[in-house]
């Protein structure tokens, strides 16, 4: 019954304009949870989801974005108002008033946004993104919250200055576009490239109390850029997020664990940042402590690098 209904409403534009915003605004506001996941997994996620469907929403910490369904993170934001919920927790707990955050691969603005509200007036974001065509959406969503708190800046990061072909993320992924050539994506453009310690500015520097990386396989590149000297002369409680793709870096001829030597070489010890991607846990789990991260590192994994040391990053 639900696909003879559903299946040609699918088909048609006109309708699914007016049936994505109604299914959105239940799944996503009406208070009794029952049901929903059934209608996600029945009806949206199967129909209507992955049709492109333009829209400017809230997120779950007020912040307004632009983006269109068709791409997953974007998507998420869209009917969910989050996207890793747990990296989200985690930035709330360590970000404060008048501190700094370098988001490297920002993306359309997410975190860049979230980290705005969290640092206020008196701090700063640094948000990266290498590819043209999602940095000026991200510039969108930037003015559109009226975020002067953020300097945005179209450049790849890397471990010299140059220029680098950028390889474009499917429709369904924009943000997984890579500087990492032999994952299956078409070239896009030449980027202009440059170390993060030319990016940012003495006093941003000096002020970072978090950096987040996460480039699609660039992370060894990033970090060669930044160097365990620059790090060791970071604040005390500098911490890093770092995105590893074990995959790429092996393209590479690299290793996810070398990443975890070079950090640790500036004194950081690595935890794993356990992540649940189902949506209908949004908002209602706790944040867990991240336990350290062990040896072999074989999948995709979302790694935060500490001064602090122990079994466990609370």
């Amino acid at each position: 019954m639900i696909d003879a209904f559903f299946h040609p409403v699918s088909r048609s534009i006109a309708a699914r304009r007016v049936m994505t915003p109604l299914l959105r605004s239940y799944i996503r506001y009406f208070p009794v949870a029952s049901g929903k996941e059934r209608l996600w997994l029945r009806v949206v996620d199967k129909y209507l989801a992955w049709h492109s469907y333009e829209f400017v929403a809230r997120t779950s910490f007020g912040q307004r974005v632009e983006g269109n369904t068709r791409d997953m993170i974007q998507q998420y934001l869209y009917y969910f108002g989050e996207w890793e919920p747990d990296l989200t927790a985690w930035i709330r707990t360590r970000l404060a008033p008048g501190d700094v955050f370098v988001d490297v691969g920002a993306n359309i603005g997410y975190y860049a946004l979230l980290g705005a509200a969290m640092v206020g007036p008196s701090g700063g974001v640094v948000a990266i993104e290498a590819s043209p065509t999602i940095f000026r959406q991200l510039q969108s969503n930037l003015a559109r919250n009226r975020a002067q708190n953020v300097r945005a800046v179209n450049v790849a990061a890397a471990d010299r200055r140059g220029t680098l072909q950028l390889f474009r993320g499917p429709d369904h992924n924009v943000g997984q576009s890579t500087l990492i050539a032999g994952g299956g994506y078409e070239p896009d453009v030449m980027v202009e490239a440059a170390p993060l310690t030319e990016i940012l500015t003495p006093p941003e520097l000096a002020g970072t109390r978090l950096i987040k990386i996460d480039v699609e396989g660039a992370e060894w590149a990033v970090l060669q850029g930044l160097g365990a000297t620059t790090l060791t002369g970071c604040r005390a409680n500098l911490e890093l997020i770092v995105e590893l793709h074990p995959q790429y870096l092996a393209q590479q001829g690299r290793r996810a664990e070398e990443v975890v030597d070079l950090l640790g070489q500036a004194g950081f010890h690595a935890y794993r940042l356990e992540s649940s991607y189902w949506p209908f846990t949004f908002g209602v789990r706790t944040l867990k402590p991240s336990p350290r991260l062990r040896p072999p590192i074989e999948t995709e994994t979302v790694a935060v690098f500490s001064r602090q040391k122990g079994d466990y990053l609370e």
